[in-house]
């Protein structure tokens, strides 16, 4: 895994990092976890949708994003499930984690919980959730590309991406 410090918009990184091989791709080639803030999901389907990508994404919701495949035993069986599924049955060939600044789930499941009050320590949490939940994919699918990124939308910051 890496950590790199990219600061684009969210249509120029997907531009760059996920539709050359997404738009070719047979099938629905990336598997998108976002978190369940409602400030988020359509603002998300608008942009995949505007670059081409409509058909060729699993969208699956998670509060916390990277954080539900990593906080309760119930809901990261319930990430594996639809992952394995549309692994099986989309032939996805890679994750994207959208995590978000200000979110609720890091503030209520996190002991002590992250707010934005601290932008470098709440940037920090989400580097070390992604890091884990890549790690725990990882652990079922060892070659399967993940990236996680760090909304708000307008701008993103690629916190860690695995091969």
């Amino acid at each position: 895994m890496k950590s790199k410090q990219e600061h684009i918009d969210f249509e120029s990184y997907l531009s760059r990092h996920i539709v050359p091989k997404a738009s070719k791709a047979a099938g629905v080639p990336v598997l998108l976890l976002q978190c369940m803030d409602s400030r988020y999901p359509h603002r998300t389907i608008q942009t995949m949708d505007s670059l081409g990508l409509r058909g060729k994404y699993d969208q699956l919701i998670l509060a916390g994003a990277s954080l539900g495949v990593i906080h309760k035993q119930a809901w990261q069986t319930t990430f594996f499930d639809h992952l394995s599924f549309a692994i099986t049955e989309h032939k996805v060939s890679q994750v994207l984690i959208l995590d978000h600044r200000d979110c609720g789930a890091y503030k209520k499941f996190l002991d002590p919980p992250v707010t934005p009050d601290d932008p470098k320590k709440e940037k920090e949490a989400h580097i070390e959730i992604c890091e884990r939940a890549i790690a725990a994919i990882h652990k079922k699918f060892s070659r399967l590309p993940v990236r996680c990124l760090l909304l708000p939308i307008e701008s993103v910051e690629e916190l860690v991406t695995s091969p």
